[in-house]
């Protein structure tokens, strides 16, 4: 039996949240996993709190190598990302990161940065046990966390 991997899946964009939700739907050991954050939103009559996905046009797909493809089939899927010509793969502790901790933060904005390879950092003194290169940097107001498998750095900017 395959081992079942986190991997990251381009989809169309504004086709994040129903992307993840058509996979998740399907049943078949395949969980999709799209991390969002609140945003407030204003009109002329009215503000209302939304859910925007936190990385625009992926999501992150658990799945066996074998079952990568039955993505394909569902509305608004491109392609998986790849790196060196293999299927990259984002490790468990940097998803369960993602699942825990932004959801935790008051996120009033943010923005995706491309990564620099080769850049690693120990989290122990930003009080995160046994990572490495998740979090580049933190002032004040912002906090930079990487994605080594993605190969992107998500600044989010903290109230």
């Amino acid at each position: 039996m395959q081992e079942k991997k986190w991997y990251v899946l381009y989809v169309k964009l504004n086709h994040e949240k129903k992307a993840e939700k058509r996979i998740n739907d399907l049943g078949e050991d395949i969980t999709a996993f799209c991390p969002t954050r609140t945003e407030v939103r204003v009109w002329s009559d009215r503000k209302k709190k939304i859910q925007v996905p936190l990385l625009p046009r992926m999501i992150f797909v658990h799945t066996t190598e074998k079952d990568r493809s039955k993505v394909f089939h569902i509305p608004g899927t491109l392609n998986y990302l790849y790196d060196q010509g293999k299927p990259g793969i984002v490790r468990d502790e940097e998803i369960e990161f993602l699942k825990n901790q932004v959801e935790t933060l008051d996120i009033a904005s943010h923005s995706v940065e491309a990564f620099e390879p080769g850049t690693s950092i120990d989290l122990d003194s930003f009080g995160v046990d046994n990572q490495e290169g998740i979090i580049l940097k933190s002032n004040k107001n912002n906090l930079w966390v990487a994605l080594r498998s993605v190969g992107f750095v998500v600044k989010l900017q903290i109230n």
